[in-house]
């Protein structure tokens, strides 16, 4: 019985770490836009059809079926973000996804406890998993979870970069 309620346990712990940590990621790709312009910016989460959608001031968000590692990040069609605004807004969500796995791992050296040391853990892994795989610049495989031909952020950073393209879309 113990087994089945550790498993439990760490099943919740690993989709909740997921969904709040992609969630905080799309939020770093939003803040640019919310900040220097007055446009809305939106954040898809899961996959499907919007079960449940919230406002928060210029922020919607979208949460779809259940797939707590897709996340997205658009504004309106008719919106224009400009090269620095795309390049801040690119850099926005694996920046945060490094700095909050970095600080799990270092407030884990100072855990009391083994639950939150566990926890810690787990933030700090699925974090820098999350910076790496959007950080590196390619385009998702077909097989990518829910991403596949989609281009990471990292892709877009070096476009933006090489001067192969001017837009977050």
């Amino acid at each position: 019985m113990v087994g089945s309620a550790n498993f439990l346990v760490t099943a919740v712990l690993w989709v909740s770490t997921i969904q709040i940590s992609t969630f905080l990621h799309e939020l770093g790709v939003c803040l640019p836009v919310l900040a220097f312009t007055k446009n809305k910016a939106v954040v898809i989460l899961g996959h499907g059809r919007t079960k449940v959608s919230f406002i928060i001031r210029r922020l919607h968000v979208h949460l779809r079926g259940f797939a707590p590692w897709i996340g997205f990040m658009t504004v309106g069609e008719d919106v224009v973000l400009t090269k620095p605004l795309s390049l801040l807004s690119s850099l926005g969500g694996p920046m945060i996804s490094l700095v909050i796995g970095t600080s799990a791992f270092l407030f884990r050296l100072h855990a009391d406890g083994v639950v939150l040391y566990s926890v810690l853990s787990v933030v700090g892994l699925y974090n820098w998993c999350l910076f790496l795989c959007t950080a590196m610049p390619i385009v998702y495989p077909e097989w990518w979870l829910g991403y596949g031909g989609r281009p990471s952020d990292g892709y877009r950073v070096f476009r933006l970069i090489t001067g192969k393209g001017s837009t977050l879309q």
